[in-house]
């Protein structure tokens, strides 16, 4: 069993055995630490693997090197260390004292336009053409029931020509739940850089306002009225315009993966399976009215 003080006193990060370590919750995969004492106080996190076709895979490299370059934005922690063996990865990083995100959307749309100032060389790429998009959404159509599956295809939104797009560093799964305010400061800070992409920039808006995204944290779909804010704040019409022209193959994309994760959950996390199946069922309405 994995004990993160022995392997902070292993690398030699501290010699203070009698450290506290608590389990931290929220993720649905690695294991996250909080160690506290003799002037420490960080998050250890244990990459556990992904075996499933996953839409947010989980990367121990890429998120240390995310998150150091958010960090220096002030965006993210501070890295403290990283180990990468083939038998075990963790990333140590201090903890950030807040509270996950609530309110003030215009914070979010200013955060994630400061992000656009990062360098996205190096990191995986993702799809950014509605072709490509929907190419992705289609590998999880052979998971999901014959049901949604018939009901995914009829909801296939038609491709569009866009315009060249000039890829940006994405966090990709960037929901409430992974955007701290700091106690003290109000200033946002973004956890949980496993799955870091370079990609369209409009991609984490449309993940952080997704009516899916919400549900998934327990939240209620965000109102027109704080979307409208929330582009109001980011203050770019191009950007605008270019994310309701895309947002239909990201909505359909995120359908297939939410409609793959009821079935995959509805034994272990009955309560996980019944908010896929809300995020499915609105993001499928959302896509019907079109």
């Amino acid at each position: 069993m994995f004990d993160p003080v022995a392997f902070v006193v292993e690398q030699g990060l501290s010699k203070a055995r009698d450290l506290s370590a608590a389990a931290l919750t929220g993720g649905y995969l690695n294991q996250v630490f909080r160690l506290r004492g003799q002037g420490i106080d960080w998050v250890v996190k244990r990459f556990l693997p992904e075996t499933e076709l996953a839409l947010f895979p989980n990367l121990p490299e890429p998120e240390h090197r995310a998150m150091s370059l958010a960090h220096r934005l002030g965006l993210a922690p501070k890295p403290v260390a990283f180990v990468d063996r083939p038998d075990l990865a963790v990333l140590v990083y201090e903890y950030v004292e807040g509270e996950m995100w609530r309110d003030g959307i215009a914070d979010v749309a200013r955060m994630l336009k400061r992000l656009r100032a990062a360098d996205p060389a190096g990191f995986r790429a993702v799809p950014m053409t509605p072709e490509g998009i929907l190419e992705e959404g289609e590998t999880f159509l052979p998971k999901i029931t014959p049901v949604r599956r018939k009901r995914m295809e009829a909801a296939r939104p038609k491709p569009i020509r866009i315009g060249g797009v000039t890829p940006v560093l994405l966090h990709t799964d960037i929901g409430p739940g992974n955007i701290i305010v700091e106690q003290g400061t109000g200033r946002l800070v973004v956890i949980d850089w496993q799955c870091p992409a370079a990609g369209d920039p409009v991609q984490d808006a449309i993940a952080f306002l997704s009516p899916a995204f919400q549900i998934l944290y327990s939240r209620e779909p965000l109102s027109t009225a704080l979307e409208a804010e929330f582009f109001a704040a980011y203050d770019d019409a191009a950007f605008k315009a270019h994310y309701d022209g895309v947002l239909p193959f990201y909505d359909w994309r995120m359908a297939g993966y939410c409609a793959m994760r009821i079935d995959k959950y509805a034994t272990s996390r009955p309560a996980a399976s019944e908010r896929y199946t809300r995020a499915y069922e609105t993001l499928l309405q959302r896509l019907e009215q079109i």
